[in-house]
């Protein structure tokens, strides 16, 4: 990609620290890089070496604006949390939650402090012309406003689910419903498309009860009117003008720069014993035979659910690459079945490989023998789907992720439905200290796959779609892509 020709404006980004979030964000930090800007990305001392080597990837023999990771001490014990609990993927209990917040509450005076620092800088490249920080990071309005510089947020959202999330805010349907489960419209996009939720489907933020805190609710709000624009991890020509609708209804600057994970190019190998397998083993197999499952950093099942996906995984007739996160945390039953009925080892004749913990994903994704993907429909992993080329089983779990399965499946026409009504939670006990049942049986999930795997002319039209899709994203982030253009314009606004 080549870089901007300008003088260099001075980016501070600061991700909200959780992975599903700080990696779209770092990327875009490389982005802006790339077309001539100088960027100072702020995480902690636990991120910082996973934010670095995401840099060395993106500018590995690039001559853009120069990336600067600075490392701030972040309070976890301060507020409450384990030493090096740094980000929210790592706190060990729901009830740890608010700790957390309190946590990044303090965490962004260090921030503040460090952004004054640079703005009393004798050189007048290093002082911050612009601040992009992750959503819950609402101190950094505050920042911002000090130093006399716009701020943009960035949710990691589609900009189809924040369109959603704005007529939510405005319109309040849920608070109508007469149950967690009746449906209600959220009409965003014009016809044909009819989008229908129930309200526990919604982002956490929409729910009776939230976690976050109503003190933190009303901040994010605040936040959200406050800011002068948003970026999104998207490209014009995927979400039926839903970004332009987005500027419309916030009057906010909204620029969809995406994917970013492009920014890297093509897949880089990777050194570890779990990519080697993984690939060895996807090397072993026929063009377009694997189904890869794979619900994300967070994705947890309650002991239960995990049996009923299992079975349907190690009968269904392809082979299937299965990321399984929490399995230490596994019943020693679920482990022994696990144990006996898939390979850990990447044998090359193995039907179903098993990896516990972490896999490539994106190289996984772009494999020639990888022909569908069933995903939790987490934005990330959505993308990454989308620019790779593969169609979708959309098992949604939480947050906004039902709103990007209507987008997946009824909008854009590239995956299937799983079925799921309610939020998949990886809960041991349900109501009344009983073991939590499995809402998706078997054999409803085998139904899914089929159609995902097979599917006929339905089949081969979603191919075609997603097919489209991987070329229309690969341009965007092309010189006079949407997306390039998107970013150019982010740089030369503040210069």
């Amino acid at each position: 990609m080549e870089a901007a020709l300008s003088p260099e404006p001075h980016f501070v980004v600061i991700p909200w620290p959780t992975t599903s979030h700080i990696i779209p964000l770092v990327d875009i930090g490389c982005l802006l890089a790339a077309h001539g800007a100088a960027v100072t990305i702020l995480t902690t001392p636990a991120t910082a070496q996973l934010v670095q080597s995401r840099v060395d990837r993106a500018q590995a023999g690039s001559s853009a604006g120069k990336i600067t990771v600075t490392s701030i001490p972040y309070p976890s014990v301060e507020a409450g949390l384990p030493a090096g609990c740094e980000r929210l993927d790592h706190v060990p209990s729901p009830d740890k939650v608010p700790a957390f917040f309190d946590a990044t509450m303090r965490f962004g005076d260090a921030v503040a402090d460090h952004c004054r620092l640079l703005n009393a800088s004798s050189s007048p490249s290093r002082r911050p012309k612009c601040v992009i920080a992750g959503m819950c990071n609402t101190w950094a309005h505050g920042i911002s406003s000090e130093l006399g510089v716009p701020c943009f947020i960035f949710h990691g959202f589609s900009a189809f689910a924040l369109l959603c999330c704005e007529y939510l805010h405005t319109h309040k349907p849920h608070e109508a419903a007469a149950s967690l489960d009746e449906l209600f419209d959220v009409p965003v996009l014009p016809p044909p498309f009819e989008c229908r939720f129930a309200r526990r489907q919604l982002p956490l933020q929409f729910l009776p009860s939230c976690s976050i805190g109503q003190d933190s609710l009303r901040e994010l709000r605040e936040f959200e009117l406050a800011v002068d624009g948003i970026v999104v991890n998207s490209f014009e020509e995927l979400e039926h003008g839903s970004a332009a609708r987005l500027a419309e209804a916030t009057g906010k600057t909204v620029l969809a720069v995406g994917p970013v994970s492009l920014c890297h190019g093509a897949p880089a190998p990777d050194a570890s014993d779990d990519a080697r397998r993984c690939m060895a083993w996807l090397d072993a197999k026929k063009t377009q035979s694997v189904l890869y499952v794979s619900f994300g950093s967070g994705g947890r099942m309650p002991p239960a659910q995990f049996m009923e996906l299992g079975m349907s995984l190690v009968s269904c007739p392809w082979p299937v690459l299965w990321v399984i996160k929490g399995a230490d945390s596994l019943p020693d039953d679920v482990k022994k079945w696990l144990q006996e009925h898939t390979d850990a080892d990447g044998v090359a004749d193995s039907q179903c490989l098993a990896v516990r913990g972490w896999a490539p994903q994106v190289p996984i994704l772009s494999h020639p023998a990888v022909a569908g993907f069933l995903t939790h429909c987490g934005w990330g992993s959505t993308l990454e789907s989308v620019a790779a080329g593969v169609p979708m089983a959309a098992w949604p779990f939480t947050a906004e992720q039902f709103l990007n399965e209507k987008l997946i499946v009824d909008v854009l026409g590239i995956g299937v439905s799983v079925g799921v009504t309610k939020p998949t939670e990886g809960v041991l006990t349900g109501v009344g200290g009983e073991p939590a049942k499995a809402e998706v049986r078997m054999e409803q999930v085998k139904r899914a796959l089929e159609k995902l795997m097979v599917g006929g002319t339905e089949g081969e039209d979603r191919i075609r779609k997603v097919q489209e899709l991987k070329a229309k994203a690969k341009a965007a982030l092309e010189t006079g892509g949407s997306s390039y253009m998107n970013l150019e314009k982010l740089v030369q606004s503040v210069v």
